[in-house]
Parts: C-alpha cells; sequence; structure tokens
C-alpha cells in the first residue's frame, strides 16, 4: 500500500474497528429468491441496464465499476488532501422489515444482486479530508434511478395477505381479492422494487441519508403502487459495520497510477429508525383508487412510526479512490482506460494482512 494513500487506509482502519465507509448496500426490497415476477410485472420491474460512460469498461480490479461519473466536471474540483472515489455495491442477502411484513432477501442462480448500487463521490471545495457531504454525484448514465437498480422481488404472502382477504375492511378490496382466488398465477403474486426517491445526502465514512420507495407490482393493483414517493420517501438512515476483511489491491500499474487502490469490503447495513409512509396510487383506479391503498395500510400497518421497521442487509462492496496531490478524477480515470486496453497478463501486488496490519499501526503511531 503506498505511503501517500491515506483516505483508503482510513476506510481499512474503521473497517477493522467495525464502521466502514460504503454507501453502496442499500435500501433492499422485499425479496424471496424462490420466486420471479410473472409477465404482467415485466415491464413495471424493467431498471436501466448500466452503461459505461466516458470510458470503455474496465477490466481487472476494476471490472466493477461501469457507470462511475469520473467524467463529471465536478470530480475534477475535488481538493486536494480528499479524494475522489468509485463506489459499486451488491446486496445478497438480509430482511426487511415494514409494518407488519418481514421478507427474507436471498440470492439465487438467477439473481445473483438483488440490489446493486453505483455512484461517485468527491471532496468538494472547502470541505476538509474527512468531509464528503454534497460529494455525491450519480451515475453519468441513468441518474439516479441508475444509482439504486433493485429487481423485482417476491412479498411473501402475496396479494390476499397485502389487502388481509378474506377480511378486508372494504367492498372494493373484497372484490379484488375475489379476482385475485378466481383468476390465481400472476394474479395472486405481489413483487417489490426498491427504487431512488432522491439524491444521497449527508456522506460521511460510516452513514448517509437516502430517500427511497418501493413499487408493489401485481396486474391487479395497476402501475402507479408504492411506499412512499419523491415528495414523501421512505429516509433511510444506514450504519456500516465489516463482516470481514477488507482487501485493498493497488494499481497493477503504480508509477503511471500513483496513489490509486480498490478496496474491497465484506459489510452489512442496518437502520431501524425511519419511518415508511401509506401507499399511494394502488388499484385498478390507480390514485384514484383510494379504497385499495386504505386496505393495505390496514392490513400491513402503515404507516409506521420510527422503531417500527427494519432493515438489515449484507453484501460486498467496492471502493475505487485515488488520493494523488493533484487531477485524481483523471488519474482514476487512466486506470481505468488502461485496464480495459489490458490483456489481463500485469503483475498484481495483493497486498497482504501483514501489510495492512502494518500501514494501519504506522498510521496510529502519527
Amino acid at each position: 500500500m503506498h505511503a501517500s494513500s491515506k483516505w483508503t487506509r482510513r476506510a481499512v482502519l474503521w473497517g477493522t474497528t467495525g464502521v466502514l465507509t460504503a454507501a453502496t448496500i442499500v435500501a433492499g426490497s422485499s425479496a424471496e429468491a424462490a420466486h420471479s415476477p410473472g409477465a404482467g410485472a415485466s415491464q413495471s420491474q424493467a431498471a436501466p441496464s448500466p452503461k459505461v460512460v466516458g470510458y470503455p469498461a474496465p477490466k481487472g480490479i476494476y471490472k466493477p465499476f461501469t457507470n462511475c461519473p469520473l467524467v463529471n466536471p465536478l470530480m475534477k474540483e475535488a481538493v486536494p488532501g480528499g479524494a475522489v472515489a468509485c463506489i459499486v455495491g451488491y446486496v445478497v442477502s438480509g430482511k426487511i422489515k415494514i409494518g407488519n411484513v418481514t421478507t427474507t432477501i436471498k440470492a439465487g442462480v438467477k439473481v445473483k444482486h438483488p440490489v446493486t448500487v453505483q455512484f461517485g463521490i468527491w471532496s468538494p471545495p472547502k470541505a476538509s479530508p474527512l468531509e464528503y457531504s454534497g460529494g455525491v454525484l450519480p451515475p453519468p448514465d441513468g441518474g439516479l434511478s441508475a444509482q439504486l437498480v433493485s429487481t423485482a422481488q417476491y412479498v411473501k404472502g402475496g396479494l390476499l395477505k397485502a389487502l388481509g382477504c378474506p377480511n378486508a375492511k372494504n367492498p372494493v378490496a373484497q372484490k379484488l381479492c375475489t379476482e385475485a382466488q378466481q383468476k390465481g398465477g400472476k394474479y395472486l403474486d405481489v413483487f417489490a422494487a426498491a427504487q431512488s426517491a432522491g439524491p444521497i445526502i449527508n456522506f460521511n465514512l460510516f452513514t448517509w441519508t437516502q430517500p427511497v420507495m418501493f413499487h408493489l407490482i401485481n396486474p391487479l393493483l395497476g402501475n402507479s403502487c408504492y411506499i412512499g414517493s419523491a415528495d414523501n420517501p421512505v429516509v433511510l438512515n444506514p450504519m456500516l459495520t465489516a463482516t470481514g476483511n477488507a482487501v485493498p489491491e493497488p494499481d497493477p500499474q503504480p508509477k503511471k497510477h500513483p496513489d490509486t487502490e480498490v478496496l474491497k469490503i465484506p459489510a452489512s447495513a442496518t437502520d431501524s429508525t425511519f419511518t415508511a409512509p401509506g401507499v399511494t396510487g394502488c388499484g385498478p383506479g390507480g390514485s384514484a383508487n383510494i379504497r385499495i391503498d386504505e386496505a393495505i395500510d390496514n392490513a400491513v400497518g402503515l404507516p409506521t412510526a420510527s422503531g417500527a421497521d427494519s432493515i438489515t442487509l449484507s453484501g460486498t462492496f467496492y471502493l475505487a479512490a485515488c488520493s494523488a496531490p493533484h487531477n485524481m478524477a483523471n488519474i482514476l480515470l487512466s486506470a481505468f482506460r488502461a485496464s480495459a486496453r489490458s490483456n489481463g497478463t500485469e503483475a498484481v501486488h495483493r497486498i497482504s494482512a501483514a501489510d495492512v496490519r502494518h500501514a494501519m499501526a504506522t498510521m496510529l503511531k502519527h
């Protein structure tokens, strides 16, 4: 590890004490890997396909970073002593509880990463080296919608539980229960997909704020059935903790790309303080069908107060950072482009656990 790669070493140091930077494992969705959306859900659950913008698809240690905003002019304004970084995270397991419904997130053969998050961070002018609030940029392709990509996942209990069948509180909901039972199949299933409802804010090295909303998908619920919205989102404030050893890898061409590294960290994100609003836009009449919204709220227990909901999400995140004295964005972008031209034969120096311990011990002395 380069002696001047202070920013990445900070992340390793905090990782060993249980708190890590990676606003990547966020906003899971109700999931059961054994199920998949029916034909009626395919259009609603479609997420933008990430495209590389400004550089060819990177390889090697940079392979996960397909949609980082390195070409954004703001990245070039990062303050000396700070950092420019690209972040990618994959959620593969966990639980989410909203109201009285708790479901499990579990990766499967077809869905290895139920939730993927990708964005960039930079040290804004006049910011201290540890201050990154306001320095979050969404992917260049897709913007906020590509910042959080969630595959639609099965909600345990399906539509009958969501409506409180067979004892739904109003005749409109009871009619929907009967129709779902008569048609069966995809009409009984409910899927959920998490979506960004606004930009990430209050970002620092171990927590952040992210507004999200959950799209509930069933042919009888219409195309606009959501828990949360852009105006009234579910606001998450996850706390990250390490679940394994951080593995830093320097660029295979350290002379050309100094102070440039990738950090791979297994971690979990938890939050039990957020609240959830009631659903909106559900039922054949969309926003006009308030009776279906009311039925779902009554059955699920929405809206909720702080402490009634929780998320526990686990996965792996990758952080590609450059903390050179200047031109950090250009150096990291150059490293991405060089990896794309690579034939994979370069020798890569893998940092051992002893190297990491030595680097951290040196930091603590100073």
